[in-house]
């Protein structure tokens, strides 16, 4: 067993498969936890020791069950699962917003406390977004869950940090990815206009005037985990172009 193991949630998701990549291409050995299948990805990462294991982020038990087997090998944990909901307040699909809450919050609420109990590894990355920093129309149910994701690495951070580890948040703009496709399909219902607008000016809300990478969020996510970030914890690092 490689005594740098990193634990990656939601690993075959777009920004999670990205992440797996830029660690394995680091020397870590890569463990996919995830409900998809991550037997195939693990298989064609670059390096040795790589591995998968089914888990769901909602159950404590599933989790426990993940983390276990590799104990303290741990070193890396990152939390790339998430999910996405839009949608006016006044009709909110409550079933949607129970499983946001779930998946983007309360799953890393889980995975931290099984990890600090098994693993208590070095580093933690969530992956939150911009819709962590400021509310957009819409996007309350989820921006709700990133602003609280963001919230609990600053104080996750404070706790851990008397054994020198460290929690960080990453903050992805509009990143081109199937999530945000399948949100901009139902913007364009709702505003009776074309999917292909909608990612036009998600494109345009940053001066870059375009999506962002995976993989340029996979490096970032990579620094934090990485003993070259090591005066940084609690942070929450912005991966986009500047705003319009």
């Amino acid at each position: 067993m490689s005594a740098r193991v990193a634990m990656v949630f939601g690993g075959t998701g777009a920004i999670g498969r990205a992440v797996c990549r830029e660690l394995a291409e680091q020397g870590l050995a890569v463990v996919i936890a995830d409900l998809g299948d991550g037997a195939a990805l693990a298989a064609e990462l670059p390096g040795d020791g790589h591995g998968h294991v089914g888990c769901d982020v909602t159950d404590l038990e599933s989790i426990r069950a993940a983390v276990t087997p590799y104990g303290t090998d741990v070193s890396t944990v990152v939390y790339a699962a998430g999910v996405n909901y839009t949608g006016p307040v006044a009709t909110t699909d409550w079933a949607a917003y129970e499983r946001l809450q779930a998946v983007n919050l309360r799953g890393a609420f889980h995975v931290a406390a099984v990890a600090e109990e098994i693993a208590a590894p070095d580093s933690y990355v969530f992956v939150a977004s911009v819709a962590g920093l400021k509310g957009e129309a819409g996007g309350s149910v989820y921006c709700s869950t990133k602003f609280g994701l963001i919230g609990f690495v600053q104080s996750f951070a404070a706790e851990i940090a008397a054994r020198g580890a460290r929690a960080n948040a990453v903050c992805p703009g509009n990143v081109d990815s199937p999530l945000l496709r399948t949100l901009a399909e139902s913007v364009a219902e709702r505003e009776s206009t074309t999917t292909e607008a909608i990612l036009r000016r998600f494109a345009g809300d940053s001066a870059f005037d375009r999506l962002i990478g995976v993989e340029e969020v996979a490096r970032a996510i990579e620094f934090l985990a990485s003993s070259r970030s090591s005066g940084m914890s609690g942070q929450a690092l912005v991966v986009d172009g500047p705003p319009r």
